[in-house]
């Protein structure tokens, strides 16, 4: 083998080597870009050929109660064009004539045909008649699609809580963002295969997928309630000068919110459905925070009704402040404390109770925390750590100062007295259901907890009506006629953000209560935001309780409880005379007790069963009938029977705690709390 031929095979051999050697390189880096790059290399070319443009699908409608629809989704025509395929077979005069028919400027059309894009809206959602008009202009590459528009049949009404959708169907605010997974469907793929010369490929410009209409949801409002409770919180907000209101109308026992009203004083803000105070505003409720502030001390032995509090005579300093009331008192029980709204009262309670008790009642009762309503922005308001309270904190927020709660934490924890101690979820969504009509979701009646014993929430329930009952009531004005109402007025000072104290002139008036007293059905909270001095909740707020009310009550045929027996020849006494404070309130239990008109004395035994032992004290004197009490708590026995001949007999009355009075004297609304106890455990 001679030298170059050896030559000649190094130099094969070297090429070969360096071959082998570059497709061994060339099969790595293929087999690494498969394993490591080929779905994002992929998804670049589907890119480089195809285009995909989301259509919205039908949104499912949103219904009342009653099936009155909310907000609804109608069909509009959007024209589309290919801007490419548009300018290769178009002339100039032509496009002019499609922005003359769509309604807008040549150059602004023009310019949109000249986008890097395979796809452009040129209009969405307009008349079919205009986008017609666009089709018969003949241009090719221009193309109309059926899309939806959100419509809301009843314009504003419930708009905060409804909410918003947006031009692509997505939810933006209220039900229509916190559902909207439920509602929007399955939305339509629009995809437009084209070479790398932006050429289509393909005869249809569309691919389809199926559409899949939205969810229906069927919520709890009440439809002509929640118009009632708006126009009732307008007026008021401008005869107020309020900056704006919300009110709540709640089923105590089920959680549904049969309404919820926000109301802006500015006309600017009248058709705003992306805010929800009721849910995402807090307040320092004032003195509506006194009927939970008792509760908890009922519920923890640091008081009882019969209890006597020096109220100071209308001034009261602590840790160097002084705490002021409306008006002087000096002694007075518990239900005074309530009735005249005294804030040394409630402060000398909060005080006896101590910081860390009064703070576990508070969080028992829901408050800084969220009450899991379905709807989105929900706030927590503001209740801080006990060990951060001074003397004078603890003092304060016992009238409801320093402490904040939103509308529906308030609401929920007053729903807790009228069902008897038990906090429920509130929810605004009854029921879910797709096209077909097959149930997706439904809400049942929920209970989150025990804040407080059915007794407590009974004694607080009798000691709330003295509110709106009693002489010296604070919220007289929310009395509905042939209704026993039971709440509490709140009025609390506005906190300058700037230097954290508080306004002498700016507040927040309030009143929650509920009715009818004896049977709780409704509970109606009513707050005006931003209201000058001296409009006191019990002035302005509680009005509006009492027109809501009537009408809901009204609307929804609830009839004022009837007495279980026979009531043949007996009148009501709605009022006693008490010898040093003129008219007082209905008796606890609401009993009609047989009384002979005129100057004649009764000649049959009155019946006491179910009073307390003020009550029957003060009905056996106006009635100037002898009484021989034995026990304590209510009556539950009396000797002779009522309705028997009295000749003048001694009347001996047996008392015990709530909890022995025989189930067929038992009021309806503890009946159902207990139900509800048993089913929560």
């Amino acid at each position: 083998m001679n030298a170059q031929f050896k030559r000649r095979r190094m130099r094969i051999g070297a090429l070969t080597f360096i071959l082998v050697g570059m497709f061994a390189l060339a099969m790595m880096r293929l087999l690494a870009l498969v394993a490591f790059e080929g779905s994002r290399l992929d998804s670049l070319a589907l890119n480089e050929h195809s285009g995909e443009e989301k259509l919205a699908a039908v949104r499912g409608p949103i219904v009342d109660r009653n099936g009155t629809p909310l907000a609804l989704s109608v069909e509009r025509r959007s024209v589309y064009a290919h801007p490419k395929q548009v300018l290769e077979d178009s002339t100039a005069a032509e496009r002019a004539k499609l922005a003359s028919v769509l309604q807008v400027n040549d150059s602004d059309l023009e310019s949109s045909f000249h986008k890097p894009t395979p796809f452009v809206w040129l209009a969405r959602r307009v008349e079919p008649a205009e986008a017609h008009a666009a089709e018969s202009v003949g241009i090719e590459g221009i193309g109309v699609l059926s899309e939806y528009r959100r419509f809301y049949p009843e314009s504003n009404l419930a708009a905060s809580v409804v909410g918003l959708a947006g031009m692509d169907g997505q939810g933006l605010s209220g039900l229509e963002l916190e559902y909207d997974k439920l509602v929007r469907g399955q939305p339509v793929e629009l995809r437009v295969d084209h070479d790398a010369l932006g050429h289509q490929i393909c005869d249809t410009p569309l691919a389809l997928k199926g559409p899949e209409p939205g969810a229906k949801l069927e919520l709890t409002i009440d439809s002509s309630i929640q118009a009632l409770a708006e126009r009732e919180l307008a007026d008021e907000v401008a005869t107020s000068g309020a900056k704006h209101g919300a009110a709540i109308v709640l089923d105590p026992f089920t959680g549904e919110l049969i309404a919820m009203a926000n109301v802006n004083a500015d006309p600017n803000n009248v058709h705003d459905r992306l805010r929800n105070a009721a849910v995402q505003d807090a307040f320092e409720p004032g003195s509506t925070m006194k009927g939970i502030l008792a509760s908890i001390a009922l519920a923890d032995g640091a008081i009882n009704p019969n209890k006597q509090i020096y109220c100071e005579n209308g001034a009261w300093t602590v840790d160097h402040r002084t705490i002021h009331d409306d008006s002087p008192h000096g002694w007075l029980d518990l239900g005074n404390i309530i009735e005249v709204s005294s804030n040394i009262g409630a402060a000398k309670i909060a005080l006896s109770l101590g910081a860390n008790r009064f703070y576990d009642g508070l969080k028992a009762f829901g408050l800084g925390a969220h009450t899991g309503i379905d709807l989105p922005g929900e706030a927590t308001g503001l209740l801080n750590k006990p060990n951060h309270w001074r003397e004078i904190d603890l003092a304060n927020h016992g009238f409801g100062q320093g402490v904040a709660v939103t509308p529906i934490q308030l609401a929920v924890a007053y729903a807790a007295i009228a069902n008897g101690g038990l906090i429920v979820r509130p929810h605004i969504v009854r029921a879910a259901y797709d096209a077909q009509g097959n149930e997706l979701l439904q809400h049942p009646a929920q209970v989150v907890r025990r804040a407080m014993s059915p007794d407590v929430a009974h004694q607080m329930n009798l000691l709330l009506r003295n509110v709106v009952n009693g002489p010296d009531g604070t919220g007289r004005k929310a009395q509905v006629d042939g209704f026993l109402v039971a709440g509490k007025t709140g009025t609390a000072q506005m906190v300058n953000p700037e230097n954290g104290t508080y306004f002498q002139n700016r507040h927040v008036s309030s009143f929650v209560g509920f009715l009818p007293a004896d049977d709780p059905r409704l509970l109606i909270l009513v707050v005006l935001y931003d209201v000058g001095h001296g409009h006191f909740g019990g002035l302005v707020a509680a009005p509006v309780f009492s027109q809501i009310a009537a009408g809901a009550v009204r609307d929804l045929n609830i009839a004022p409880p009837t007495p279980t027996y026979d009531t043949a020849s007996m009148i009501p006494v709605p009022k006693l005379e008490h010898p040093k404070r003129g008219v007082l309130a209905m008796s606890d239990s609401d009993e009609i007790l047989p009384v002979l008109t005129g100057k004649k004395l009764i000649s049959t035994t009155p019946d006491f069963s179910g009073m307390s032992l003020r009550r029957a004290l003060e009905a056996a004197k106006s009635l100037k009938v002898t009484v021989d009490i034995n026990g304590t708590g209510y009556v539950v026995a009396q000797e002779p029977s009522p309705g028997a001949p009295l000749n003048h007999a001694t009347v001996k009355l047996e008392l015990a705690p709530s909890t022995d009075v025989p189930p067929a004297r038992a009021s309806s609304h503890l009946r159902k709390a207990s139900l509800m106890a048993r089913a929560g455990r």
